[in-house]
């Protein structure tokens, strides 16, 4: 038995049921990971994470896998943000930490200021749901990609994200929804 063979059974205990799978297979070439979809408990969101990315992320403590959770009408912004991190991390064999700002010249998700991510623990999830436990070891990281306008990314670059997410706090943010405006 796999150290990672209790990840679906993880992932669907804090987020709901995972509804299925695109094929590792991209563009004619191999990915090397899966995204999955999984609907929540409340039917109000989403969220596409990746399955099999940890065996590309070198130099992590621990192996990775990424996650994005958006409304359940924003999932195609959820897939693209989750699809895109996990390619460029791909190609570059390397890993992020929470802290990390993943970011793109201009917007990225069509028709919201969103330009990237901020990789954190799940601002919705208790602690238990960022690392999978094998034999009370653990054995997987699961990164949160919160997406980011270039405004807040510019906040937390010059400040530090607890600086930012003190904003959403002071605004109400709801950190899942796309189309929320700037809290820089």
């Amino acid at each position: 038995m796999s150290r990672f063979s209790g990840f679906p059974a993880h992932v669907e205990a804090h987020i709901g049921r995972i509804r299925g799978a695109d094929s590792s297979t991209a563009g004619g070439r191999e990915r090397g990971y899966h995204l999955v979809y999984c609907d929540h408990r409340d039917g109000a969101h989403v969220s596409v994470l990746t399955s099999g990315l940890r065996m590309h992320t070198a130099g992590a403590p621990l192996p990775q896998e990424l996650v994005c959770t958006t409304r359940a009408d924003q999932e195609r912004h959820a897939r693209h943000l989750t699809g895109v991190i996990a390619e460029l991390l791909t190609e570059s064999r390397s890993r992020v930490g929470y802290g990390a700002l993943i970011m793109n010249d201009r917007a990225l998700l069509p028709d919201t200021e969103i330009a990237g991510a901020l990789a954190a623990p799940h601002p919705h999830l208790g602690d238990e749901f960022d690392v999978l436990l094998h034999e009370g070891r653990p054995v997987l990281q699961i990164i949160t990609l919160v997406p980011i306008t270039r405004n807040e990314a510019q906040l937390v670059a010059r400040y530090g994200s607890d600086v930012l997410y003190d904003r959403w706090e002071e605004q109400g943010a709801d950190l899942l929804d796309v189309h929320r405006p700037s809290a820089a």
